[in-house]
């Protein structure tokens, strides 16, 4: 039992924004020409975990016909009594805003920050670029005047994550209550341009763990990945996210469902114009890390040698190449966890957690060490069924309380 998966449901209309580090092939037609009903009776067909997340996504979802925007969200919601979306809030109008509230829609916004940082996104050109973040700016604004929420995806880059620039990122994520996700840039193989944008292994570590050290000081940031990792950490719940979860990268824990309705691997894929996926999975990838490149590392059982997408020297074979940062964080929130709790029990304790856990549905109960006269446990012995939950009920062994799953 390991991470659920995603549904992008992928029109792949032409997208007005532009960004600069769009990962869409420039090779490959983005006309709106599509089967909106072979894409829905594949969603059907494939939709069989009503926890799995569909995911209208693009291009841009919000330059799609209006009735067919409406179509696909109907359809979602007709499967899962909500819906999602992905969108840079180009061309949000009041009929959209409708649709929002009928159809209990989640809005991912596309954002990395203020204006000032926000410059990778958007027309390239400098005037239609000052126009497309004013408007942006107005749309969240628009959005939280009818009290429709939205969570953010940024990606982080020297253009507005290093030094003083993360700060203000910082700052304006803080003071406009904004949760999200915080995901490096990723280098489309036909753009050599960008490279002076990305951030090091270094620089992500850093900007990382400075955005960590303020979510912990704010339960209500729910910053990505920050606060996936210390769930791993803790052992309670599925791996998230997929870059952890030994996503197969040639099927990938993300289904997206293509404009004719076959089905594709994760759009993080299409950067290297790989689309199409196997029929069937393999753990080949982080076998052979678990044996070579991760063989040493304590936390291989809760990364898994991360997104294969980030494979260095551009090798899926290979672990990330943001390796220090996965590893910089994990490290951080273990030594805050351990600082408040010294006899936790977290899931690098567990001998083989990945095939003993996270395969076999068992959550771990991460309380068993604190007991009268166990302050100074050490870590479990291979088998102590005390240190897991009971896989068939939805609570600890040692009867505390419930545990969602």
């Amino acid at each position: 039992m390991n991470n659920m998966a995603t549904i992008l449901l992928y029109p792949k209309v032409d997208c007005p924004v532009g960004c600069a580090y769009c990962f869409a092939d420039p090779g490959v037609p983005t006309g709106a020409k599509y089967d909106k009903r072979a894409m829905i009776e594949k969603l059907g067909e494939i939709s069989g975990d009503p926890h799995e997340s569909v995911i209208l996504h693009g291009g841009e979802v919000l330059s799609l016909p209006v009735r067919d925007f409406e179509f696909f969200l109907k359809a979602v919601y007709k499967l899962r009594g909500t819906t999602h979306i992905q969108t840079s809030l180009v061309g949000l109008t009041a009929e959209h805003i409708r649709l929002f509230k009928k159809y209990k829609t989640n809005i991912g916004v596309s954002v990395d920050g203020p204006p000032e940082l926000n410059i990778l996104r958007g027309p390239r050109d400098s005037d239609q670029n000052q126009t497309y973040q004013k408007k942006l700016v107005k749309n969240m604004a628009w959005l939280r005047e009818k009290n429709i929420g939205f969570g953010t995806i940024s990606v982080l880059t020297k253009a507005n994550a290093v030094g003083d620039k993360l700060e203000t990122l910082i700052e304006w994520a803080s003071t406009n209550g904004i949760n999200g996700r915080f995901n490096p840039m990723f280098l489309p193989f036909w753009s050599d341009s960008l490279s002076q944008y990305q951030l090091t292994p270094q620089e992500l570590k850093t900007a990382w763990i400075r955005l960590a050290e303020v979510a912990l000081e704010n339960p209500k940031l729910e910053w990505l990945p920050a606060r996936e990792f210390i769930d791993n950490l803790l052992g309670c719940s599925s791996l998230a996210c997929c870059i952890v979860a030994r996503c197969d990268y040639l099927t990938t824990m993300c289904k997206t469902i293509m404009p004719d309705g076959n089905l594709a691997r994760c759009d993080r894929c299409f950067q290297d114009g790989y689309y199409y996926r196997s029929n069937l999975p393999t753990t080949a990838r982080a076998d052979m890390l678990g044996q070579t490149e991760c063989s040493d590392c304590k936390y291989f059982s809760i990364c898994g040698g991360g997104c294969a997408g980030e494979g260095e020297g551009g090798d899926p074979r290979h672990k990330t190449m943001y390796c220090e940062a996965y590893y910089g964080l994990y490290e951080f929130l273990e030594k805050r966890i351990r600082g408040m709790m010294p006899n936790v029990t977290l899931s690098v304790d567990v001998p083989d957690y990945y095939n003993e856990c996270c395969m076999k549905g068992k959550r771990i109960n991460f309380t068993e060490r604190m007991k009268e006269g166990t302050w100074m446990s050490s870590p479990p012995d291979s088998g102590h069924e005390d240190y897991y939950m009971d896989p068939e009920q939805n609570r600890c062994n040692c009867g505390g309380g419930e545990h969602g799953r």
